[in-house]
């Protein structure tokens, strides 16, 4: 059950359609570069409504310090974002997740090792994941921004 709605979390955090209102706007400020600009309007919208998805909100928190290049405060929405999740509820998911961090606790050794487990064997709803990772490792020493650029 556990993995069917890290799934469901995963596909409705990542993808842009049937956007509410609310998601408009922030998506807007994130494709115009306004990374601080999404960080700090999704920590307010957070913190200020307890009926938000709070984990879909750290990864778009963490994920935009990161195209900041401020990765320490990316690992914290990170992890924050996946508090609850465990290597058991997941796996494929969870080496994304890890992958991931391992970016952005700058370890390469880390991210080979979780991008070739999900690379090798994954479902096809992580196929985009398997390959973020691909592109994390193949462009380790670029910033976050340009090295998730997915080559498909």
């Amino acid at each position: 059950m556990k993995t069917l709605l890290y799934t469901i979390f995963l596909t409705f955090s990542i993808s842009s359609f049937c956007q509410t209102e609310d998601e408009k706007i922030w998506w807007e400020m994130q494709r115009n570069g306004k990374h601080l600009e999404v960080a700090s309007y999704l920590l307010y919208k957070v913190q200020s409504d307890s009926t938000r998805n709070k984990h879909a909100d750290y990864l778009h928190i963490a994920r935009s310090y990161g195209y900041l290049n401020e990765y320490d405060k990316a690992v914290f929405y990170w992890k924050k974002s996946f508090e609850d999740l465990k290597p058991e509820d997941d796996e494929q998911f969870w080496w994304y997740y890890s992958g991931t961090l391992a970016f952005f606790e700058r370890d390469k050794e880390t991210l080979f090792k979780y991008m070739n487990l999900l690379k090798k064997t994954h479902y096809d709803v992580y196929k985009n994941n398997a390959l973020l990772l691909e592109s994390l490792y193949d462009n380790f020493d670029k910033e976050y921004e340009a090295a998730c650029k997915i080559k498909k």
